[in-house]
């Protein structure tokens, strides 16, 4: 009976690990450059290791910590979302054509946070202080399906009409 009870604990532990996908929103998004020096605690005097606080702090790079950062307030605590999620953010920088897109991935070991800091270092970001022409964050699943989606109000604007003789000309 013993070994029938182990066996069942052990076909069910797959089921009871996989955690549902909660009904999330991207609340709100705003982005600042932050200089090195906000993140410097006065822990990492101590042991060296850095302190995110209240928050989720992921990062194109690692080195050095100064940079865009979009601030990311989310409806549901991290921990409530699966393993395997990730934001997604498209970004269209005033020195490109073209838009860039760099995935976040949520680490598996998180804490119960609702702000996701999404920072661009190095080359990642542009000039500094420079404002992002615009931009647009998703929420990806495990399966990499979209939940949640906020982009700014440039990304969504139409693209212009052209003059009736111009159309005629090409």
């Amino acid at each position: 009976m013993r070994r029938l009870f182990i066996a069942f604990l052990l076909l069910c532990a797959p089921l009871l690990q996989a955690q549902e996908m909660p009904e999330v929103q991207i609340e709100d998004v705003v982005w600042y450059y932050k200089p090195e020096k906000v993140f410097k605690r006065i822990g990492e005097y101590f042991d060296g290791e850095e302190r995110f606080g209240r928050k989720i702090v992921l990062r194109t790079q690692e080195s050095p910590r100064e940079g865009l950062y979009y601030i990311v307030r989310i409806s549901e605590f991290a921990d409530a979302l699966p393993d395997g999620c990730a934001f997604e953010v498209d970004m269209l920088r005033p020195d490109m054509k073209e838009p860039t897109t760099n995935t976040f991935q949520l680490p598996d070991e998180r804490k119960s946070h609702r702000e996701i800091w999404l920072g661009f270092i190095g080359e990642d970001h542009p000039a500094e202080e420079e404002a992002p022409v615009a931009w647009r964050i998703k929420l990806l699943d495990p399966q990499g399906k979209v939940v949640a989606t906020k982009e700014s109000f440039l990304w969504s604007k139409p693209p212009a009409e052209q003059p009736a003789d111009a159309a005629e000309a090409s």
